[in-house]
């Protein structure tokens, strides 16, 4: 409780001290093992997380539950290939959990190996297990297959053994949204997410007090930020070595996927999918423990050129053991919809940043979020409804339009529209803002997924698919239901060249 307490209220070395502790007190309390390495996993102490789970596997190498913690802690921190062995491992062994089945038939679906979770469901049917989440994977891979009607069925069938506010139910009625959506039932598709909304929106409070807080303190930074606050920076930095960095941001749903797996194919480019680890742990860690509620500029200003050069190694550091390769001679691509308002914590941090922002017609993109289930957090939590979801694109994306006008890095603006259009011609100009050469590899994108690499995006399965025109302009079929939003969303679409 002393380690939680400590946690909680940002002293987290402190918190981690505890735990290890722990571990040294009772060298074999697997409990002290499992804490330590979860804390290590939400630190990106990636090295020492790998020497717990070690030691914890050696510790009770025949216990099907740590191997499923193991696979549970690796799947933290977005690694699927050791998530998905642990949880093989855990699968072949005696006494499994058929939670550890649930897991590994979802990220067999993810990974489009779409016979082993069949097989995994129906071995959990066999045993008579009825699992909401095994129900879930099932209905996808339905869909997947294109057998609607039975995915269909699938899910209202799970929807009837559950209560309304369910997190499973809320998840199914999602799944039922986006198959109706498939199916050209717009008023169907609308029923069906705002019954996952509605169930989500009453256990949503806590979610969206934090996203008040965060949302008004990161408007105060965007509010101040001037030029010379940046131009400060880049002078600061002249003696820093140069870094070859950029981020791919705009807001979920804008196409961020696609461009990023497109430019991953380049030789001289490596990229990180949806890594929190700048916005939330490095972040954190700028703070001094009596500013986590002060202003974030004071925070930015206040750094010393030691302390940037020791972040930027930490930086990349984390990305190349997430990855499991070397960056070094080529450009870093850190993709994460969304980080619009975190630019200036990377520029302070990376002051030669180059910019790529992904773009798609407002009305599309509030459409595709509302849409979808997301767990609650204090950014899901803006999603649940259409006017949430418009005040929350216009505040990151009105804090794009400001830094735009005063950022001297090399940025440009990537429209989801002119990529599905023309996707070669978009990938150039992406390119050539990153400072890197034709390669027609990045043409053959595709032929990468799934056997070098999964995406962890919700997108996993559109973006293994060539690249299709069908989702623009989606929101026409839903504009009785977008009304309340377009009067935020106006500006944006004029600013944007969506009025058209």
């Amino acid at each position: 409780m002393l380690a939680k307490g400590c946690w909680d209220h940002g002293q987290r070395d402190q918190a981690v001290a505890i735990y290890e502790r722990a571990v040294k007190e009772a060298p074999r309390n697997v409990r002290a093992y499992t804490l330590l390495a979860r804390a290590y996993a939400e630190r990106y102490r990636l090295t020492e997380m790998e020497a717990v789970l070690d030691r914890l596997r050696r510790l009770a190498p025949d216990h099907p539950g740590v191997h499923h913690f193991v696979g549970e802690t690796y799947a933290l921190v977005k690694l699927p290939e050791q998530s998905m062995a642990a949880y093989e491992k855990a699968c072949s062994l005696p006494g499994v959990h058929p939670g550890t089945w649930m897991d590994l038939a979802s990220q067999y679906e993810r990974a489009h190996r779409l016979e082993e979770a069949r097989a995994l469901i129906d071995r959990a049917d066999r045993a008579g297990l009825r699992l909401p989440a095994l129900r879930l994977v099932r209905a996808r891979v339905e869909v997947r297959e294109k057998r609607w009607e039975a995915a269909e069925t699938t899910l209202l069938d799970l929807i009837g053994k559950l209560a309304a506010e369910d997190e499973w139910a809320c998840q199914a009625w999602s799944e039922i949204a986006l198959l109706r959506d498939k199916q050209g039932d717009y008023r169907g598709a609308i029923e069906a997410i705002e019954r996952c909304k509605s169930g989500q929106l009453g256990r949503s409070e806590k979610d969206w007090v934090a996203s008040e807080t965060v949302r008004e303190r990161f408007g105060k930074m965007i509010d101040s930020i001037a030029i010379q606050d940046i131009e400060r920076w880049c002078t600061e930095s002249s003696g820093l070595p140069d870094t070859q960095n950029a981020m791919l941001t705009g807001f979920p749903r804008s196409g961020t996927t696609l461009l990023e797996q497109v430019l991953d194919a380049h030789p001289a480019l490596v990229s990180s999918e949806e890594r929190d680890f700048l916005g939330n742990e490095q972040f954190s860690a700028l703070h001094a423990p009596d500013q986590r509620r002060g202003p974030i500029l004071e925070v930015l200003n206040g750094l010393t050129a030691k302390r940037i050069r020791q972040e930027q190694r930490r930086y990349f550091q984390v990305m190349e053991q997430l990855l499991g390769e070397s960056i070094h001679g080529r450009m870093h691509l850190d993709k994460n919809p969304a980080y619009n308002q975190f630019l200036p914590i990377a520029l302070r941090l990376f002051p030669k940043l180059r910019i790529l922002i992904a773009l798609r017609d407002p009305r599309d993109v509030v459409l595709s979020c509302y849409l979808r289930y997301l767990p609650l957090n204090p950014v899901s939590v803006n999603f649940l409804t259409v006017e949430r979801t418009a005040q929350r694109y216009a505040l990151d994306m009105g804090a794009w339009m400001k830094l735009r006008e005063i950022v001297p890095n090399p940025w440009c603006e990537v429209r989801y529209e002119d990529s599905v259009a023309d996707l070669e011609r978009q990938a150039r100009r992406a390119l050539e803002t990153l400072g890197l050469p034709w390669d027609p590899a990045v043409m053959n994108y595709r032929d990468r997924l799934g056997r070098e690499r999964q995406v962890s995006s919700p997108t996993y399965e559109a973006v293994k698919q060539p690249v299709y025109t069908r989702s623009v302009g989606r929101w026409k079929h839903y504009e009785e239901h977008l009304a309340p939003a377009f009067e935020t969303l106006d500006p944006f679409i004029k600013a944007f060249g969506y009025d058209g």
